[in-house]
């Protein structure tokens, strides 16, 4: 069996959280689907599961019928405890307790080694009622809200993780390594070194393709791909002309001239804007870079001939906004690999470092697979294009030297003609500060940081008429964006 533990997605908060905790402790876990089937379970040979979800949302999936009936560890949280119990015979009181501040009791057992009774947060606690197969576990005034089976290793707590929780992260490594057996062995040099062994194992001796955009995710995997093949990974990146300000050459720059990556670039760059030309819809001109996109790679597979791999660049961010399911045009016919799909960003970065990418690079913020194009209201053109790059360049460069881009999730600039006026812009500054899925907040940007940015778009951008800075919060990552 494999030395980690697969977390069921029931929740991506919690998944998250769990996730993070473990592999901070070099225990190595992956996330899966929550309706996940035992047979693909059992092909991943974990040493044990945890069944992620919150206290007061809705489960996003539904446990498969079969999955309690498996003989591997399992520990479940928050409402993912409730359906543990339900499929053991129990069920749960109608009469909730009390939220906020609660006194938790933990009643012997190795999952609470080291861990003492106290008070901590909780919300929509409910009295569990037991099977006869189950006996408590903890409890919060006299009622029993954790439990476990009487002869194997299932247990399921209506709790709750939260992001500093040092009982619930060591109540995780008491599970992880005492009850499922795993060993803290996860770190950059692990990482690096299976995701080689696993690109050579897949190529063999042939050769190997990845498409890279510009972002991190892609290049991390391209140089992990350069790392297993060398000179017989081609990469190839295409210039849409949608990038910000001189991050095409960067790009070129470091991964080509610097580490010596085989890089074939495509200018695309008029191709896209005669493309989008008189398209205003958010959703209509992504479909069309998306299809542009499509069929230039289209065009380059023909001209590459044969080859047997392609590396691709999916993170788990990817798949949890839905953006990794659909396959590249150019792995239809050969395995495809994506070395980072199980690791979020905060993750690539460290592995990018450990390669050897330098931090001006690393700190770069995401940007949208769109590039700028959804970043302009109205027609995209090249004096449109012009003037946001400017602009969005002048906004970086005050709020990285008032310190602040640490703080800070996303900070950009978006274009809008001018109403009445389509040959000026108005240019909107967007600053947000964000947890997980909750709710993002406008940022509260030092005075000179706004005041400054303002000054020098003026002075020096023609064509700028006004400048505004966005204060709408948003509850989710699109909501972020002007789409």
């Amino acid at each position: 069996m494999r030395d980690m533990v697969l977390v069921l997605n029931f929740s991506n908060t919690a998944s998250r959280t769990i996730t993070r905790k473990l592999r901070s402790e070099r225990v190595m876990c992956r996330i899966v689907p929550g309706d996940i089937s035992p047979e693909e379970i059992l092909a991943q040979e974990p040493l044990g599961l945890v069944l992620a979800c919150g206290a007061t949302e809705e489960m996003a999936a539904q446990p498969h019928a079969g999955l309690f009936e498996m003989d591997l560890p399992m520990l479940a949280l928050g409402r993912a405890a409730d359906s543990m119990l339900l499929a053991l015979g129990g069920g749960m009181d109608d009469k909730p307790l009390e939220s906020g501040l609660v006194t938790i009791h933990y009643l012997q057992n190795p999952l609470f080694a080291g861990i003492e009774d106290g008070d901590r947060m909780a919300w929509g606690l409910q009295p569990y009622v037991l099977s006869a197969s189950t006996r408590s576990l903890c409890q919060s005034g006299g009622e029993t809200i954790g439990f476990t089976h009487k002869e194997r290793p299932l247990m399921g707590i209506q709790l709750e993780l939260e992001q500093s929780d040092m009982e619930g992260s060591r109540m995780l490594m008491n599970f992880a390594m005492d009850i499922c057996g795993c060993t803290p062995w996860w770190d950059d040099d692990a990482f690096v070194s299976r995701a080689v062994e696993e690109i050579c194992r897949i190529t063999g001796d042939g050769i190997a393709v990845c498409a890279v955009t510009g972002g991190l995710d892609s290049g991390v995997s391209a140089l992990l791909g350069h790392r297993a093949l060398g000179d017989r990974l081609k990469c190839i990146f295409v210039d849409t002309g949608l990038l910000r300000e001189n991050e095409a050459r960067d790009f070129l720059s470091f991964y080509r001239d610097q580490m010596g990556l085989d890089i074939v670039c495509i200018d695309a760059r008029e191709r896209f804007l005669a493309a989008l030309q008189g398209v205003s819809a958010p959703e209509k001109k992504r479909n069309i870079i998306g299809l542009t996109m499509q069929q230039i790679l289209n065009e380059e597979k023909h001209r590459l001939g044969g080859y047997n791999a392609l590396i691709g660049g999916t993170s788990f961010n990817d798949i949890m906004f839905g953006k990794g399911d659909k396959r590249p045009v150019l792995a239809e016919d050969v395995p495809l690999m994506e070395p980072v799909r199980d690791l979020f960003k905060d993750e690539i970065r460290r592995i990018g470092h450990y390669l050897g990418i330098p931090g001006d690079i690393l700190s770069r913020q995401s940007f949208p697979g769109s590039g700028l194009a959804l970043r302009i209201l109205g027609e995209v053109t090249e004096e449109r294009l012009d003037t946001l790059r400017k602009c969005d360049r002048i906004f970086r460069e005050e709020i990285k030297q008032a310190g602040a881009e640490k703080r800070l999730w996303q900070y950009f600039a978006v274009l809008s003609p001018m109403p009445g006026e389509e040959e000026k812009a108005v240019i909107c500054l967007r600053a947000v500060h964000a947890a997980e899925q909750r709710l993002a907040h406008a940022a509260r940007l030092p005075y000179d940081v706004t005041e400054n940015t303002v000054s020098r778009i003026l002075k020096t951008v023609p064509g700028v008429r006004r400048v505004v800075y966005d204060l709408t919060p948003s509850s989710n990552y699109t909501g972020i964006e002007w789409q």
